[in-house]
């Protein structure tokens, strides 16, 4: 039977860390990459691990790097500290190391979660992450959307991977403010020009095909608010490429 490492990156994940490691503790090797956290991340994560490395943050694509350069497992599993493992997707991972694979990475069903309630449509479904990866066969790669490229053929596992990350309209603040940054400034350098119309109408239009094109409207409420969130990404983003190209005029 194949080992498999678990890699988590983390950063303040005091509240989220045991609901992700919970799911995983059978795993061969558990690996936790912190970011200097300022709360009791790192005490939790040494509940489940010795495994414990601290490392200022790089990028996405670059801890999760630092990471997969201590694991020594056959496969390499990636999380999020707000990720959890559903149990379909436990069996599924188990059958995996069992039997072998004539893949070499995977691809991962993402179920989104939003202010707790499950969101099944919408501009981020049907969400599947690269997460799954055998060891030495792939390398991360991107910024805000990192991935990775692997060295053979990439399959696909529909259980779900729970991805728990906006509990609150706090946590969805927080969480684009990053993210918004890192992806602004990737299309900056990319050459992207944002002029005032767009910044106006852009966000409009992206709240729209997330609950009418992409149907977020069958999630209900939570999928009408969660529409109206992923208007106000888009709108943060524009507005930060924008800015950035006003500096250099």
């Amino acid at each position: 039977m194949a080992c498999i490492s678990v890699v988590v990156i983390t950063y303040n994940e005091e509240k989220k860390l045991k609901n992700c490691l919970d799911p995983v503790a059978w795993a061969d090797e558990l690996i936790i990459v912190d970011s200097y956290s300022t709360d009791g991340t790192l005490e939790v994560a040494r509940e489940y691990t010795d495994l414990v490395f601290q490392n200022p943050w790089p990028g996405f694509a670059a801890q999760r790097t630092f990471g997969m350069n201590h694991a020594t497992g056959d496969w390499i599993l990636f999380l999020d500290a707000d990720e959890y493992v559903s149990d379909g997707l436990k069996r599924r991972l188990k059958e995996i190391l069992l039997n072998g694979s004539s893949f070499d990475g995977y691809k991962i069903h993402r179920q989104e979660h939003f202010l707790g309630f499950p969101i099944e449509h919408g501009t981020l479904n049907p969400s599947y992450q690269p997460r799954l990866l055998k060891r030495t066969k792939g390398y991360w790669t991107g910024g805000a959307h990192a991935h990775f490229e692997v060295e053979g053929e990439m399959g696909m596992i529909h259980e779900h991977l729970f991805h728990d990350c906006h509990n609150t309209i706090s946590d969805f603040i927080a969480r684009i403010d990053q993210y918004t940054s890192v992806d602004a400034y990737e299309r900056f350098q990319a050459g992207q020009i944002v002029g005032r119309m767009r910044i106006l109408f852009s966000p409009l239009g992206m709240a729209w095909k997330c609950l009418i094109v992409k149907k977020g409207y069958k999630d209900g409420f939570p999928g009408l608010l969660f529409s109206l969130c992923m208007g106000i990404y888009a709108f943060l983003r524009l507005v930060k490429v924008w800015h950035l190209n006003q500096k250099v005029e």
